[in-house]
């Protein structure tokens, strides 16, 4: 019994994932993720959540995705590397394994808005596209 805390412990761990250091010019756009929620079941995970699209013209979506590493919000200036799979439907985003200078590919089904998402005083808020 003793050794199957450790054993299920490792199990429940997740790699984490971030932006990577330089730009892929195979993956043109950018995306900064403002908000993810995660949720577990039968050793599947599911994320959610908020992003901008940051080029061409900067552009807020909704995001769910099914990816098995974990990626990180973005701070400051960090910008995920991303194409579209599918125009408008389907982000193919690259994450960053941690420590290996390495990355993974990560798909995001988007749901386009008609606005930028910004963090404000009180949270996410909307900013019409400029």
């Amino acid at each position: 019994m003793r050794f199957l805390v450790p054993v299920l412990f490792l199990l429940s761990q997740i790699p984490v994932g971030g932006p990577t250091q330089v730009q892929d010019p195979n993956y043109p756009l950018r995306v900064r993720i403002l908000e993810r929620n995660t949720s577990r079941h039968n050793g599947s995970m599911r994320m959610w959540g908020r992003a901008d699209l940051m080029e061409p013209q900067a552009q807020g979506f909704d995001y769910e995705s099914t990816c098995d590493e974990l990626f990180m919000v973005s701070h400051g200036d960090e910008l995920y590397s991303a194409r579209w799979k599918k125009q408008d439907r389907e982000l193919e985003m690259l994450v960053s394994k941690m420590g290996t200078g390495k990355s993974n590919k990560c798909v995001l089904k988007a749901d386009l808005k008609p606005f930028v998402y910004v963090r404000g005083e009180h949270g996410i808020e909307t900013k019409p596209i400029s």
